[in-house]
């Protein structure tokens, strides 16, 4: 079977993240792995791509995460109650 394509508006959720590599004697001042491990394990609407494949998730109202496809997985869809 066919692995399907994230498109905008799919739910997925983040499997895991790609630690940051910082230039030798730069610290990440923005907390920017602390963001990225508090994602992990979450689910989050897509609200874009871009030009490198990158998919733009929205984890708060200030934080957009651009980040690897392989780093997510579609998330199931709940089942309609009767």
């Amino acid at each position: 079977m066919a692995k399907r394509k994230f498109k905008v508006g799919d739910i997925v959720e983040v499997t895991h993240y790609t630690p940051g590599h910082y230039a030798p004697g730069v610290k990440d001042d923005l907390g920017t792995e602390q963001l990225f491990r508090r994602i992990v394990g979450k689910r989050y609407r897509i609200m874009g791509f871009d030009k490198y494949g990158y998919i733009e998730l929205h984890s708060t109202r200030r934080d957009w995460i651009w980040i690897k496809v392989d780093d997510l997985k579609l998330a199931p869809r709940k089942k309609e109650e009767d």
